[in-house]
């Protein structure tokens, strides 16, 4: 059973107010009910509970240098993901007759081009992605990079948005790594990691 994202994200909130207070400060304000389901429907998918319930928390930050908060990226906002995925699918799309064929392979599976059952969900400043990957299988849901000179050509960096917020609240209380970085409050009380 995933971890709950509530309880989690009570974690991360309660150090971030203690330890890293520019960065809490820019925590995006929770999600309005009726910002969710267009974003379903733009991707024709269900979202996952994990995801809407983050979402509903908070959603996106005000500032990415004080909001840092996933080993280097920062949240979108859900005008911000529908934004990038709009962008990414001008710019990375593959053509109809590839389409079918990619949507087909199962979640988590590599990607040259971005699908349109993708949904962005944070960002770090060098084009570098995360996003939650909406195809079918037993991996859906699951959170992948999309690297700006790789694409989505690695596995999936978490196996779900619950997951991943539960490793950020352990780093953050104990000071373990993340894909190899740790937490550490900067000068201006904002997180940062290395």
């Amino acid at each position: 059973m995933p971890p709950d994202v509530d309880d989690t994200w009570d974690r991360i909130e309660a150090w971030l107010r203690t330890n890293a207070p520019a960065s809490d400060e820019h925590l995006g304000i929770p999600a309005r009910r009726d910002t969710i389901p267009p974003v379903a429907a733009l991707v024709d998918e269900p979202l996952p509970d994990d995801l809407v319930t983050w979402w509903r928390r908070s959603c996106g930050t005000t500032s990415f240098l004080a909001g840092r908060l996933l080993t280097g990226f920062a949240p979108y906002s859900i005008d911000e993901a529908v934004e990038c995925r709009t962008m990414m699918l001008e710019i990375a799309a593959c053509d109809d007759s590839e389409l079918a064929d990619l949507s087909a392979e199962p979640a988590g599976s590599p990607c040259w081009h971005w699908l349109p059952m993708w949904v962005p969900i944070a960002h770090d400043t060098g084009g570098d992605l995360l996003f939650v990957d909406l195809r079918s299988g037993p991996e859906r849901g699951c959170v992948t990079r999309w690297y700006e000179t790789e694409f989505a050509t690695m596995d999936p960096t978490w196996p779900d948005v619950a997951t991943m917020l539960t490793e950020i609240a352990d780093a953050l209380e104990h000071g373990t790594a993340v894909d190899g970085a740790r937490p550490k409050v900067l000068d201006d009380g904002a997180l940062g990691w290395a």
